[in-house]
């Protein structure tokens, strides 16, 4: 049977589109403006290029902004934007310096995009693995057509262990070619789509297509558009089934999802949520997991175009998870129930189809992570001695609500003793600059712990004051040189000394999940670098109790054997 279903792959919004600015003919007497981004390579390389540019233009003068804060858009940034703007102002062009990894070359790009909107010329430099990022962030800011130079030296220290001489030797025998393509950058003559760019051609966001479900999961698969499992097919009349979860219309915009800056309508979730085997009790939660992955605390761009390794959790808290059969019972975390299941992947389908997430394209993440097809667990409301985890955001007991979390590393310890597991948590030692953790105890290990005298706050307050290491294997430098000291406490001098794992309780949380029969812990470790988590509120549509009982879904009735 062939079907004729809807595109998953999102719109973006091209009513504004910029041309570059003017190029200068020449830079003799020119103020050259030097940006540099929060890692210390980037000042020492442009120091290295003004050295170059020098020789050819003597009469040349420099100028030099250090954006020491990581992963943040500039034009979004009112305390940088006092220094910044006079900054701007007082230079005639600028190169903007660099890219060394995904997430910094797309930030990057938003800084470089909007330096070109407020009328001055600009060239970025980014690693040539980075192009792809880098791109993705000046397309996302409507300036598609800014000039970037890709440029990898000879030996790359992304970990602040070089000086400025150091950082010469390294850039090594291309570096003059690199100049000369950067002078180029801003001299040579615009071309006409440059100083008018062309709309970018939205015919697959618009289009249906017609198949059997093996054809449209292959064409999907294709496309990038799925993970390569079969898909249910998108129809007209599912996705307006799926619809029914939301009182919003259908081309409400929830968000526009980066690095794409996909518009994020009603109807484009419900097709991903359709793919994905959603019911339609489910919309809801994927419209407040995409509002909650868009609050300011995750900084998304730094997870979804990252050189390392995380992947995004989806935790469900309230009335809604016993409503539409989300299990935080015994395998809160095994994928076997349709609603956790189903959530998860249709979250990783939005990221992919919405923000335009592809593998190897804009995230450029060494390793991965089983994550990035989407995980989903929920925290238990009956077997809660704490109340719900959202009531930790601010949130009404009564209300219902998505954490979104964006860790790395996965844990389990068994713990009988008030003992044991301060100490299992204490030993967590996750990946990350300011590492997060989410922990999670089973009903038995939570009563275990509150019958003890100890809440949730009291439990991550005391792994903050004694998961401790030795100094010496923090990387201080990296730190340092990279502009990422801790908010909370300061860096240690003396390396004899011990130090905290943790900085801060801002980017942990804890939930209540899984089976009765013993005390296990577990932890998801790292994320918190780039903030979060965030929690938002599932707003529910007027029929909700009648849709819940049209698709009430809980667990399978296994087959006896």
């Amino acid at each position: 049977m062939k079907y004729t279903v809807l595109s998953p792959w999102a719109e973006v919004d091209q009513s504004a589109l910029y041309g570059l600015s003017p190029r200068l003919p020449d830079l003799n007497g020119k103020t050259i403006g030097m940006f540099g981004d929060f890692m210390k390579i980037a000042t020492y390389m442009l120091q290295v290029v003004e050295k170059h540019v020098k020789k050819q233009y003597p009469e040349a003068k420099f100028s030099y902004y250090e954006y020491k804060t990581e992963t943040t858009d500039i034009a979004k940034d009112e305390a940088a934007l006092a220094t910044f703007r006079p900054w701007l102002q007082s230079v005639d062009c600028v190169m903007v310096f660099y890219g060394a990894v995904p997430s910094s070359s797309l930030f990057l790009g938003y800084n470089a995009a909007f330096m070109e909107k407020c009328g001055k010329p600009a060239v970025m430099a980014v690693v040539p693995r980075t192009f792809s990022a880098g791109q993705r962030g000046v397309k996302a800011r409507c300036v598609p057509g800014l000039r970037i130079v890709p440029f990898q030296p000879e030996v790359l220290d992304i970990f602040g262990r070089s000086d400025l001489e150091q950082t010469e030797k390294n850039m090594g025998a291309g570096t003059a070619q690199f100049v000369q393509e950067l002078v180029e950058g801003l001299t040579a003559p615009l071309t006409e789509e440059e100083k008018n760019p062309s709309p970018a051609d939205q015919s697959l966001a618009t289009r249906t297509f017609e198949g059997t479900p093996d054809q449209i999961s292959d064409l999907f698969y294709s496309y990038g558009w799925t993970n390569g499992t079969p898909v249910k097919m998108p129809t007209r009349e599912a996705v307006d089934e799926m619809m029914r979860g939301t009182d919003y219309p259908a081309d409400y915009v929830v968000a526009k999802i980066p690095p794409m800056m996909g518009l994020a309508t009603v109807e484009k979730i419900a097709v991903n949520a359709v793919m994905a085997g959603c019911l339609p009790t489910y919309l809801p939660v994927l419209i407040a997991a995409v509002k909650g992955a868009m609050d300011p605390k995750i900084y998304l761009e730094g997870w979804c175009c990252s050189q390392s390794t995380w992947g995004p959790v989806l935790t469900l808290s309230g009335r809604v998870a016993e409503d539409i059969g989300f299990n935080t019972a015994d395998h809160a975390l095994t994928p076997a129930f349709r609603a956790n299941t189903t959530i998860a992947r249709a979250f990783g389908y939005i990221m992919m189809n919405i923000g335009g997430v592809r593998p190897g394209v804009e995230d450029l993440s060494e390793m991965g992570h089983e994550f990035r097809e989407g995980f989903a667990m929920g925290d238990s409301l009956e077997n809660n001695p704490w109340g719900p985890v959202h009531e930790d955001f601010g949130f009404e007991k009564d209300d219902s609500c998505v954490t979104m979390f964006w860790p790395q590393e996965h844990r389990v310890s068994t713990c009988t003793t008030v003992p044991a597991v301060l100490k299992a948590l204490c030993k967590m030692d996750p990946y990350g600059w300011d590492p997060g953790l989410a922990v999670i105890l089973t009903p038995k290990c939570a009563r275990m712990m509150a019958d003890a005298g100890w809440t949730k706050q009291r439990i991550l307050e005391y792994i903050v004051e004694y998961a401790r290491k030795p100094a010496r294997e923090v990387d201080l430098q990296w730190l340092i040189q990279n502009n990422h000291p801790p908010k909370t406490v300061d860096l240690p001098l003396d390396m004899d000394a011990s130090t905290r794992t943790f900085w801060s309780t801002e980017h942990m949380f804890l939930t209540v999940a899984g089976g009765q029969a013993g005390c296990m812990v577990t932890v998801l470790g790292g994320g918190g670098d780039h903030g979060g988590p965030s929690c938002a509120k599932i707003e529910l549509p007027k029929n909700w109790d009648a849709l819940c009982e049209k698709y009430r879904c809980g667990k399978p009735d296994y087959v006896a054997y």
